[in-house]
């Protein structure tokens, strides 16, 4: 049966609230034809290939084989089973000419760079093409400069199709020759701005040519359109425009990149009008001081920034569950957000569901007839940076014109009735959460266990985790997994593409809503025809019920995130162990791990390890010359030969030298990469380097709240005694202080003085005393269980604290000094965990056994009466925990005994024996371990003030299906 495409799979999501722009990606969404197939090719029968899609790098040198992916789609209704020539050209123009069958192209325009021969192409499917290119331009063209690289398809025509017009696509300019080519590839700059007021912001300049760059300049622009005007240098600047400030840009490699900081001055453009949007971007080399292959991509604009004395209201996240039942409660947490630049008005915010991810504007008339609404809750004051989070409980009832049993997306609007005036009005509503709502299951491939490389012949296991997040039990299905060149995977209607190679599959069993099952996939992991070689870029991938074998709420997400991995034979170094101090003193030493393992399949020779401190979590390594300035190489290990599989620990001593290019209080990074010297041939080169820090620079103390401890639940205004840690990571001594402990509604706590109200409420505090460096103090913080004044009863509460509220220690960082931890439940009653569970291991099936089961009663209220004590066997680490009133059994686990739990007192807790006997779950393979666990309240027929914490499973294997 084909799978139908649903309407959401061509949607592309603008992130708002943030000034980052995002495009679409479907990495895990069914590869289709263009919707053109929908116009006058359709109407005639037959195939019709296009390319509709080239990635190539930016710029290579002449003679270099620089690789290329093409996409050709087939968007006629019959599919191509023959071999489709497919050639790339470079072209001084942006037309291209094909040539005829057996002619040449014509050479002082047009040159054939490269060509390859396609398999087969299904009806609605797309094929993405690998292949090398060998760059020769044109005999017109000389010297440096930009050439035009497209692709054509069918060029011996060999294939009728409906449309043969349209079977070339030509990407744009690429650089060819020896110059380098510079790029602004992001500003991070704060998404408010106050008129003429200062403000910090950064731009990241890469160079994307085939030479080192000179020093340059890059700028801040505003602008009042989404584009900019590069500045010229005889006449007057546009008015549509306005600098706001720049900073020099020091030499880059190629391929190199630099996060430059500057300060900057908001100065609207003359040609601006209150109210009206502006746009912040960014020029690199605008003076044209530096002679670039290309010289038309200079500019770049991230996106709208609001600019006024306002607040700006915006939805952060909206989240919710995974599937529910048409008419069932619907729970939604939204956190909400002024990035504005003064404070807000309290403002009403409107949980909905939506059939698109796109939601109508706030406004005084009627909502469309796309969208539900689900509850409502309001947002007090905020301040400026200020967030909050709500929890709205509702109805999951579809919009009108929804057809039944498909997803939708869960989405927010803030400021729904326009109540509050804002800098913008473009950014209140936030819709990219898709919800299945139905009575359906919905499979879901959640986690890829996949070794770091295979050998090119032989076995290859991989493990897959496959969850059922739907509404109702699934079947039987299968999940496949496949080799794949791209780094996405797509359903498949029909035979998989060139580009993918199956791998192995193995059966899912029937799972019950929220259930989920780990199943081995034994294969050969073999290369894609056209991958190119050698040491083939490789991906492994999982599609769950590949041929839509059963209806489930959702269809796209099927498919598993990526694994890369190596294939073949050798070795391949990674440092999987690297220490470092939270700060150090300019110009001193310290002390760093290094852990060096051989992850291939063949011998490790002795290497290097080079270690840099760093401006960035990433190095360059350029082919010759000194380091780029934001990186200053500190030190080498030298690492003895290594077998396949070994590892070793080195202890070395760095000499803390900073970067030419590092603030003075800038965070640094200290890198290690293996094989520095690129001496060893391996499996893998993209695995090399490892990350430690940041690394606080300077001399001073710095305190930190590493942890939070308390109980998991307390009576409403109750006392409550949290016990808080505080280390001293700095280098200096630090004096005495203090620390308060909360209940807070947020993740992170805020660091704005005085905190919130609305979000948190003060549980205690404590004196602290003088800390020496790397000292830490745990001190009990006691107070009560109340709630902030406006808290949502219905959002959950989590521990927290924050030390130095009131900045009497001058640190070497302020923004460290807060942590929240686990979630506590403000409740009365009682709370079953299962604490421990022993028994004997490696049994033989259907042997008889005695387990010692630990259940305490963690709640603040006792238990009278008595609950069940279920013992499970499972084919997974952890139990599935079944609905109220649901028996506890599966086609994955399975009771094998059980005892009554009798009456417990506030923090009492209780060791029985329970006698059970090794039995196989019914989906359970031969040789695959079974895990025991027992199950407290499986009928959930005690309230308890929480139910996730029920079950506990051993964490060895107590015996293996037969």
């Amino acid at each position: 049966m084909s799978r139908r495409t649903p309407p959401w799979r061509h949607s592309c999501l603008f992130i708002t609230g943030a000034l980052a722009l995002t495009g679409c990606t479907d990495g895990s969404v069914q590869e289709e034809a263009p919707a053109l197939q929908q116009q006058a090719a359709v109407l005639t029968p037959g195939p019709d290939l296009r390319v509709t899609e080239i990635q190539a790098p930016d710029s290579a040198k002449v003679g270099q084989s620089v690789p290329v992916t093409v996409k050709v789609c087939n968007t006629g209704d019959q599919s191509v089973y023959t071999g489709i020539t497919l050639q790339v050209y470079l072209s001084t123009t942006p037309t291209q000419q094909v040539p005829g069958p057996g002619s040449p192209p014509p050479p002082t325009s047009q040159s054939t760079v490269g060509q390859v021969t396609l398999g087969s192409a299904y009806a609605g499917q797309c094929v993405t093409q690998p292949l090398n290119i060998q760059i020769y331009p044109p005999t017109s063209f000389t010297g440096s400069g930009p050439l035009y690289l497209g692709a054509s398809i069918d060029t011996q025509n060999v294939v009728p199709e409906s449309d043969e017009t349209n079977n070339g696509f030509v990407k744009g300019p690429m650089g060819v020759g020896l110059r380098p080519d510079l790029v602004v590839t992001r500003v991070d700059a704060p998404p408010s701005l106050v008129p003429n007021q200062g403000f910090s912001a950064t731009a990241t300049v890469c160079n994307v040519g085939t030479d080192a760059s000179s020093g340059g300049f890059v700028d801040l622009y505003l602008s009042t359109v989404n584009g900019l005007t590069m500045p010229s240098p005889s006449g007057p600047p546009p008015t549509s425009q306005s600098m706001l400030g720049g900073a020099p840009v020091s030499s880059l490699a190629a391929g190199q990149c630099r996060t430059v900081p500057f300060t900057a001055y908001a100065q609207p453009p003359p040609a601006s009008t209150p109210g009206a949007p502006l746009y912040l971007g960014a020029i690199v080399d605008g003076a044209n001081q530096v002679v670039e292959l290309r010289e038309d991509n200079n500019a770049f604009v991230q996106g709208r920034v609001g600019v006024g004395y306002g607040p700006d209201l915006t939805v952060r996240a909206v989240t919710g569950p995974a599937s529910v039942r048409q008419g069932d409660p619907l729970q939604a947490k939204v956190t909400v957000c002024n990035t504005g630049t003064a404070s807000s008005n309290p403002a009403d915010v409107m949980v909905l569901l939506s059939t698109v991810p796109s939601l109508a504007a706030p406004g005084p008339g009627p909502r469309p007839y796309t969208e539900a609404p689900v509850g409502n809750f309001s947002v007090p004051s905020l301040a400026t940076g200020q967030c909050t989070t709500g929890t709205v409980q509702g109805s999951a009832t579809p919009p009108p014109m929804s057809p039944p049993e498909q997803p939708l997306y869960l989405g927010a609007v803030v400021d729904l009735s326009n109540q509050v005036v804002e800098l913008r009005e473009d950014n209140n509503t936030r819709a990219d959460t898709l919800v299945g709502v139905g009575s359906r299951p919905d499979l879901t491939v959640v986690a890829l266990d996949v070794p770091t490389n295979a050998p090119s012949s032989g076995p290859f296991t991989v493990s897959a985790k496959v969850c059922n997040v739907g509404t109702t039990r699934s079947t039987d299905v299968p999940v496949e997994l496949y080799v794949t060149n791209e780094p996405s995977l797509a359903l498949m209607s029909g035979p998989p593409p060139m580009s993918v190679m199956p791998m192995g599959m193995a059966t899912v069993p029937a799972l019950e809503p929220r259930e989920c099952v780990t199943r081995l996939v034994n294969g050969t992991a073999g290369v894609p025809v056209g991958t190119p070689m050698p040491n083939p870029t490789l991906y492994v991938g999982a599609i769950v019920d590949p041929r839509a074998a059963i209806l489930e709420l959702r269809e796209d997400n099927n498919v598993s995130a990526l694994s890369r991995f190596g294939l073949g034979s050798g070795p391949d170094l990674v440092v999987r162990t690297l220490t470092a101090p939270s700060s150090i003193k300019s110009s001193t030493s310290f002390w760093t791990d290094v852990k060096v393992c051989n992850e291939g399949n063949g011998f490790a020779p002795a290497s290097t390890v080079g270690l840099f401190l760093s401006t960035t979590p990433t190095v360059t390594l350029p082919p010759q010359g000194p380091p780029p300035p934001s990186q200053m190489q500190v030190g080498t290990v030298d690492v003895s030969s290594l077998s396949p599989g070994a590892c070793a620990l080195y202890a070395k001593t760095v000499y803390a030298a900073l970067p030419p290019e590092a603030a003075p209080t800038q965070p640094l990074y200290l890198v290690a990469h293996a094989d520095v010297n690129q001496q060893q041939v391996e499996l893998r080169e993209d695995n090399n380097p490892r990350v430690a820090g940041p690394i606080t620079v300077g001399n001073g103390p710095d305190l930190v709240v590493t942890d939070v401890t308390g109980p998991a639940s307390a009576i409403p205004g109750g006392s409550l005694t949290l016990t808080v840690t505080v280390c001293n990571v700095g280098t200096d001594a630090a004096g005495p202080s203090q620390v308060m402990g909360v209940l807070t509604q947020e993740e992170t706590l805020s660091t704005a003085l005085p905190p919130p109200p609305y979000s948190e409420s003060p549980v205690g505090g404590a004196s602290l005393p003088p800390l020496a460096v790397g000292q830490c103090v745990s001190t009990p913080v006691s107070g009560s269980a109340s709630a902030a004044p406006n808290a949502d009863p219905n959002t959950p509460r989590l521990l927290g604290a924050r030390v130095d509220t009131s900045n009497q220690v001058v640190e070497l960082r302020e923004d460290n000094n807060t942590r929240v931890t686990s979630r506590i439940v403000v409740a009365s009653g009682p709370d079953l965990v299962v604490r421990s569970v022993t028994a004997p291991t490696g049994l033989p099936q259907y042997s008889a056994f005695t387990a010692q089961v630990q259940v305490c009663n963690e709640g603040n209220m006792s238990l009278y009466g008595s609950v069940p004590l279920d013992l499970v066997i499972s084919t997974e680490t952890t139990l599935y925990t079944p609905g109220q009133g649901q028996p506890p059994y599966t086609q994955v686990q399975m009771p094998v005994g059980g005892v009554m739990v009798s009456s417990l007192a506030v923090g009492q807790c209780t060791t029985l024996p329970v006698q059970g006997s090794l039995v196989r779950p019914p989906a359970a393979t031969s040789g695959q371990p079974l895990y025991l666990g027992a199950l407290v309240d499986a009928p959930n027929a005690l309230l308890e003030v929480r139910e996730d914490n029920n079950a506990l499973t051993m964490a060895t294997s107590i015996g293996q299906a037969q």
